[in-house]
């Protein structure tokens, strides 16, 4: 019986270069474990985009990848840039960036863990969410992509982008020290959310619609949230202060958060977004775009090795 054909993408540069050095030490295992293992690199942003839509048209059995969570980000909108791919992948991970948060839904927190899932075929349906949004905060084209772990609208993304251009080099506590700088600045908007039929119209706000329980690595931003239920789920910080975020976000490593009153969790399918002033959003740790957003959640839709 022949081995299933594998491609293992390294994003060398993931937690500041924690990816080169995890794959230094896991590859002699990984290609005295894994026969005829095929190797590429991530060697800059968007890289590994044009690797899953190489890896699309080869038809590979499985897709494995070393990096954090945006780098299964890019290799999967890589993967499905052209539609669904005819013969999908089962995807495996081995976490070796800042945050690393979709595999703690499995408990995997390590590359050691996440390389005895892989090669152990231990399979794990997933939930994939479709989703479009505005590459130009001014309008244009709706861009389709797709999300894994999370996507968050408003205050989330603007945390990140201060994370990213500012406090990355301080690992995980860069997220916790960017959002008490951006709850400076307040909330101002006006967001409305439809959802199943229903509609929300919620000023001052900034949510997440997560697939998954974690972000910015021990979050645990939506813990109702199951990585396999057809459904995201959408945690609204409804009309919040200063004050209040500040003390809902004191609760989100443990997830006490979600007994905030102005905290809202709404599980759904298909989830629309406007927002006026366009709010900035980010999926799986990349800043991708701006409100309005429109999202479906493809039920179980990848076998994941964890």
């Amino acid at each position: 019986m022949d081995s299933p054909r594998t491609l293992l993408v390294v994003n060398p540069a993931a937690g500041h270069g924690r990816g080169k050095k995890v794959f230094e030490q896991l590859e002699p295992r990984l290609r005295k474990e894994i026969p005829g293992l095929e190797v590429r690199f991530s060697e800059h942003a968007g890289h590994a985009v044009e690797i899953g839509r190489d890896a699309a048209r080869a038809g590979y059995d499985r897709l494995l990848c070393l990096g954090g969570d945006g780098t299964p980000y890019e290799l999967l909108n890589g993967l499905y840039a052209d539609g669904r791919p005819s013969r999908l992948p089962v995807i495996g991970q081995i976490p070796a960036g800042t945050g690393n948060s979709f595999l703690r839904d499995f408990d995997i927190t390590t590359p050691d863990q996440a390389l005895l899932a892989i090669l152990s075929g231990r399979r794990r349906k997933a939930d994939l969410v479709e989703f479009t949004s505005h590459d130009d905060r001014a309008g244009g084209p709706p861009v389709r992509r797709y999300s894994l772990n999370i996507i968050g609208v408003g205050l989330i993304a603007d945390i990140l982008e201060l994370t990213n251009a500012r406090l990355k080099f301080m690992g995980q506590a860069g997220y916790s020290v960017a959002v008490l700088v951006r709850l400076l600045r307040g909330i101002k908007n006006r967001v409305t959310i439809r959802t199943d039929g229903r509609r929300v119209e919620a000023p001052n706000s900034a949510l997440v619609i997560s697939n998954s329980k974690y972000t910015g690595g021990k979050m645990k931003i939506a813990p109702p949230a199951v990585t396999a239920d057809g459904r995201a789920d959408i945690i609204l910080f409804n009309g919040v202060n200063r004050r209040e975020m500040v003390a809902i976000f004191a609760g989100v490593f443990s997830g006490k958060h979600m007994a905030h009153p102005k905290v809202v969790h709404t599980p759904a399918a298909a989830i629309a977004i406007d927002a006026d002033p366009p709010l900035r959003l980010m999926a799986d740790g990349e800043l991708i775009g701006w409100t309005p957003l429109r999202l479906k959640v493809l039920p179980d839709e990848l076998d994941i090795l964890a």
